[in-house]
């Protein structure tokens, strides 16, 4: 019998598959705004290669986006049945910025299935245009779940109130989406998403192309090059943005993160993302700081995220210089068999282990094929 607390495991729990989660789903982002671009520009150039790698990576983004879904449902389940008064946030008080996040799941799916699977069955601009809707539905995503860590941050537009051992959560009248916190953080995570996405995009094309004679991968390098360059300064300028808002709106978070020095890891890891992508211009090291520049920009996505959400502790919401403890609206009658996140923890192992499994069917047995631009039965 393992004699840990249920905030414990419960946190664990969720830090293990957010950790993962957001991962991929930065993944999916950056390639659902990526691959429309290369497209259009494809399109507007009259060049075939463009359009062929943008119909390689689509294939790619569908297998990314299965798995990055079976995490999120994973999560919700599991917020909703141990913290319930999250749930009643995002019901509730978060009832217009959570719809946005769940039209722009349904749109993702449906354009992206679509987009996929109508490639030469209908005319170039109709399949533009869906495209563009997949980049909408997975950019809304993004934008309205970023209001749920916006709220945790400083809850504009919210009052509390107690019952049954539980504390909840409803709306003061304030339009939660004006929230000072919310939108750089959106932001943030749209811009990093993309420069990340498009360095491991260079990644792939400058090591096929130096592998290879095709002019598919060498013909898009620099057009992933520019992308990288200029989404990491936007990131590392929207970063800087949501510092200041955390400094002015939620002072207990920001002096947290400044008492360990977080605040200036967070700055270095965001300007080292932007030179490592600049460095990605020389041909001679370009193969060398592509894949660093992408790791760089997780590394400040995931540093940001981890140290600005632990300085939240003990508080799971924070409201000025204190905040409500998480273990105060845990579930009361919710208790995890100690089994229970072992197990959980073998799930997820098993799933990734599957995943990259499918990626490596999917780069190495069934790739697409170059001439033909469709898969060679992967799909």
């Amino acid at each position: 019998m393992f004699l840990i607390s249920n905030v414990f495991w419960g946190l664990a729990s969720i830090g293990t598959t957010f950790f993962l989660h957001i991962f991929f789903v930065t993944v999916v982002l950056g390639l659902s705004v990526i691959i429309p671009v290369f497209e259009i520009i494809g399109v507007a150039k009259r060049e075939e290669n463009f359009i062929r790698f943008a119909r390689r990576l689509t294939s790619y983004l569908v297998r990314v986006d299965l798995f990055a879904g079976v995490l999120a449902t994973w999560l919700t389940v599991f917020l909703a049945a141990y913290w319930p008064s999250l749930l009643y946030i995002a019901t509730n008080v978060l009832f217009y910025p959570i719809s946005l996040a769940v039209a722009g799941i349904m749109i993702a799916i449906v354009s992206t299935a679509l987009y996929w699977y109508t490639w030469d069955e209908m005319s170039r601009k109709v399949h533009i245009a869906v495209g563009l809707f997949m980049s909408a539905g997975a950019l809304m995503v993004a934008f309205g779940m970023n209001s749920i860590l916006a709220l945790m941050f400083y809850p504009y537009g919210v009052k509390t109130s107690t019952a049954l051992g539980l504390t909840f959560f409803s709306s003061n009248g304030l339009n939660p989406l004006a929230n000072p916190v919310f939108l750089p953080l959106a932001l943030f995570s749209w811009f990093v998403s993309i420069a990340m996405a498009s360095l491991i995009v260079l990644t792939f094309a400058l090591f096929r192309s130096r592998n290879g004679p095709s002019d598919e991968f060498r013909i898009t390098v620099r057009t992933s090059k520019i992308i990288g360059i200029v989404f990491s300064l936007l990131g590392l300028v929207t970063v800087s943005w949501a510092l200041m808002e955390l400094h002015d709106f939620s002072q207990y978070v920001y002096q947290q993160m400044a008492d360990r020095g977080f605040v200036s890891i967070v700055l270095i890891l965001g300007i080292s993302a932007f030179l490592f992508s600049i460095l990605s211009l020389s041909r001679r090291v370009d193969l060398l700081f592509a894949p660093i520049g992408a790791f760089a920009n997780y590394a400040f996505l995931m540093f940001f995220e981890i140290s600005s959400n632990t300085a939240r502790y003990p508080y799971i919401v924070v409201t000025g210089n204190t905040g409500i403890p998480a273990d105060s609206i845990i579930n009361p009658m919710f208790s995890i068999p100690s089994i229970l996140p072992l197990a959980g923890m073998a799930v997820i192992a098993l799933m990734l282990g599957t995943f990259l499994l499918t990626l490596y069917l999917a780069f190495y047995v069934f790739p697409v094929d170059r001439r033909k631009g469709t898969s060679d039965g992967a799909l």
